[in-house]
């Protein structure tokens, strides 16, 4: 099974954090190379370049992006809140990022002896007002598993935004 590219707000911010700091340490190594009286040819500049970046990427992509920081910074990942409110007979799921709201539409339980419990929603999103100027209302699904204290699944959104991509919400339980 292949990974595939999804959407993500604040791609772009991390792309130029990236050439930044690859310029960066570009420049560095050409300065400690000047102190070690060492003068390599001019074309060695952009492969160290393009080296530097090729390394951060990888590290990014697949080690650091995980960390806290880049969410404390406000570049990737949103701390979102979930509510799910249950009766017998009825379901709501609402969600609540720093740029929007959601509620459920529709929904479905759907517990087995093979695997575990699952939650499936349509939902509709509404930017709130100081939204990004690219979100605008649409509709999506959600298809949650429950592990343990953690819902986990993927999302996908409807016409016009086209976005998908995984969530995980820890689990905590109300009673009113």
């Amino acid at each position: 099974m292949r990974l595939h590219s999804y959407d993500l707000e604040g791609r772009g911010k991390v792309t130029v954090f990236l050439t930044a700091t690859s310029v960066l340490l570009a420049w560095l190594l050409d300065i400690g190379l000047d102190a070690a009286n060492f003068e390599p040819q001019w074309w060695l500049y952009v492969p160290s370049f393009a080296g530097f970046y090729s390394t951060q990427y990888w590290l990014f992509d697949n080690y650091v992006w995980r960390w806290r920081l880049w969410r404390n910074l406000g570049l990737l990942m949103h701390d979102v809140s979930v509510s799910i409110i249950q009766r017998w007979s009825k379901l709501l799921v609402r969600l609540e990022t720093e740029s929007s709201k959601s509620h459920s539409l529709s929904g479905a339980l759907t517990a087995t002896d093979v695997g575990n419990p699952e939650l499936s929603y349509l939902y509709i999103n509404e930017p709130k007002a100081l939204a990004p100027n690219a979100m605008n209302t649409h509709r999506g699904t959600a298809i949650l598993e429950l592990k343990g204290n953690v819902l986990e699944g993927d999302y996908y959104t409807g016409r016009g935004r086209t976005t998908y991509g995984s969530m995980k919400v820890a689990k905590v339980i109300c009673q009113s």
